[in-house]
C-alpha cells in the first residue's frame, strides 16, 4: 500500500513538472537596453503569465549578433520558441524552414490589422508571412525655427524647396544633413526618395532588380547631388551640429526628439519637427517616410506554437503595447519605446501634436520590401553606389546601373539557391 502511495506522489510530481515546463517559453529578442528590457520581463509577468499562465524566458541579443545567433540556434536545433529581430531577416529564415507561416495561425488577420499594412512589406514573401510587427520608428525633419526665421526660410516641404534654402543656410555657416550619411544604412535615405518617385528596389514580381528603371534613376540622381551639388555633409554628429546651429535641418528617428527634449535645454523652443521634405508626381506632393522597427516570429521547431502565437497577440494589443511604451519612457529618461499597434500610438507619453505627427508619419511610412537576396547584400549595392558617386566623381546613372546588374545576378542565384525551400513551403 505504502508501495503504491509512493509510486502515486511521484507520478502526480512528474505530471506536475511536465505541465509546468510545458508552460514556459523561450524568445529571442533584439537591440533592448539592459532596463528596457527589465521593464518587459516586469510586464510580461504582471500581465501575461498571471492571465495565462505561460512563463518567459527572454535573452537579449545585440544586433552585431543577432543573426549569427539566430542562423546558429536554427542549424543546431536550439532555436527558441519566438525570436525578434530587424523584419528582413526573419523571411531569409523563413524560406529556410527555420520559421513559420504565421498566416493559418488563429486570428492571424486581426493581428495583421493592428499595424501599418506598408510594415508587411519586409515580413512577406508570395502570401507566406514570417513574422509579426512589435514596435516601430519613422523618419521625419527637425529644423531650428531661430535660424530658418533669421534668414526669411518658410516651411520646407519639398526637396526642391530644400535646394533653394541650402545657399542661404550654407552662407550663414549652416546646413543640412540626411539620416544616416554614408554610413551602411544610407540604402533608408536612398528608398525615401525612390519611393517618392514610384521606385521600388524589385520589380513587383520581386524577379529582378528596380534600380534600373527610370524613376529609380532620377531618384538615386537627385540623393546624390545633394552631396555632390549641393554640398550637405558626408558626416557630422548630427545631434551636437543641431544644437550649435551647424545644421539647421535634418532628418531622424524618434529618439532625436527624445534627445533635443531632454538633454538640450539651451535650445528649447528653437526647434520644431514636421514631416521629411516630399516629390510632387502627377501633381500631389509624395512624402512617403521610412518607417521601421522590430518584428518577432515563431520558430518551426518550437514545440509551444500555440503559446509562442499567444505571446504574440498579447505583445501586439494595444493594451501591452501602451503600457510598455508608457513605463519605458517615464523610467528611463530620453528613451522611446513607440508602439507598432495602430490604435495605441495615440496614448503614449508625448505631446499630442508630436503624436499626430509620428502617427502621419508612420502612415505615409514604408518598408523595404523583401526579396530573395539578403538584405546585407542589397545594401551594399546601394552603398557602394552611393560612395562611388560622392567619393569618386562617378557618374550616378552608371552608378546605379551597376549596381542594378549586380543584383539581378545575385537575384539569379537565389532564385536557383531558394528553389526547392520555396516549393516546399507553397505546398502546405
Amino acid at each position: 500500500m505504502k508501495k503504491r502511495s509512493f509510486l502515486l506522489i511521484c507520478l502526480m510530481l512528474s505530471v506536475s513538472t511536465l505541465a509546468l515546463a510545458a508552460t514556459e517559453i523561450d524568445v529571442w529578442l533584439t537591440g533592448h537596453s539592459n532596463e528596457e528590457m527589465r521593464i518587459i520581463k516586469e510586464i510580461t509577468e504582471t500581465s501575461f503569465t498571471a492571465k495565462t499562465g505561460i512563463k518567459v524566458n527572454y535573452t537579449l541579443l545585440s544586433w552585431t549578433d543577432n543573426e549569427n545567433r539566430f542562423l546558429m540556434a536554427a542549424a543546431t536545433g536550439d532555436a527558441p520558441d519566438v525570436g525578434g529581430s530587424g523584419p528582413l531577416f526573419l523571411p531569409e529564415l523563413g524560406l529556410r524552414g527555420a520559421l513559420m507561416d504565421l498566416t493559418n495561425m488563429p486570428g492571424f488577420d486581426e493581428i495583421y490589422k493592428r499595424s501599418y499594412p506598408n510594415f508587411y512589406r519586409s515580413l512577406q514573401y508570395k502570401g507566406l508571412t514570417f513574422g509579426v510587427p512589435y514596435d516601430a520608428t519613422v523618419t521625419t525633419a527637425y529644423f531650428r525655427t531661430d535660424i530658418f526665421n533669421d534668414l526669411g526660410i518658410q516651411k520646407i516641404d519639398t526637396w526642391d524647396e530644400l535646394k533653394q534654402a541650402l545657399p542661404k543656410l550654407q552662407a550663414r555657416g549652416s546646413n543640412f544633413c540626411l539620416q544616416f550619411q554614408l554610413n551602411e544604412i544610407l540604402y533608408a535615405d536612398v528608398n525615401m526618395f525612390m519611393w517618392q518617385r514610384g521606385a521600388d528596389d524589385y520589380t513587383p514580381d520581386l524577379t529582378a532588380s528596380g534600380y534600373d528603371s527610370p524613376e529609380c534613376i532620377a531618384a538615386f540622381t537627385e540623393y546624390t547631388e545633394l552631396y555632390t551639388k549641393y554640398k550637405i555633409p558626408t558626416e557630422i554628429p548630427a545631434f551636437q551640429a543641431f544644437i550649435n546651429g551647424d545644421l539647421a535641418m535634418t532628418v531622424q528617428y524618434p529618439f532625436f526628439y527624445q534627445n533635443l527634449t531632454h538633454a538640450a535645454p539651451q535650445i528649447a523652443g528653437k526647434w520644431s519637427i514636421a514631416e521629411v521634405p516630399g516629390t510632387i508626381t502627377a501633381g500631389k506632393l509624395n512624402r512617403t517616410t521610412n518607417a521601421n522597427g522590430n518584428a518577432i516570429g515563431i520558430f518551426e521547431s518550437s514545440k509551444k506554437k500555440d503559446e509562442a502565437w499567444e505571446y504574440i497577440k498579447w505583445i501586439t494589443d494595444a493594451s501591452t503595447q501602451i503600457e510598455i511604451s508608457n513605463r519605458i519612457m517615464n523610467t528611463i529618461q530620453a528613451s522611446l519605446f513607440m508602439p507598432s499597434n495602430r490604435s495605441a500610438i495615440g496614448q503614449i507619453s508625448l505631446k499630442k501634436e508630436v503624436v499626430e505627427l509620428f502617427s502621419t508619419a508612420l502612415e505615409n511610412g514604408n518598408r523595404s520590401i523583401y526579396g530573395l537576396v539578403a538584405p546585407r547584400h542589397r545594401r551594399r549595392y546601394l552603398q557602394m553606389a552611393a560612395q562611388k558617386v560622392i567619393l569618386q566623381g562617378e557618374d550616378p546613372k552608371k552608378a546605379i546601373l551597376e549596381a542594378a546588374a549586380e543584383h539581378n545576378s545575385e537575384i539569379k542565384k537565389k532564385q536557383v539557391e531558394y528553389d526547392r525551400f520555396i516549393k516546399k513551403l507553397l505546398k502546405r
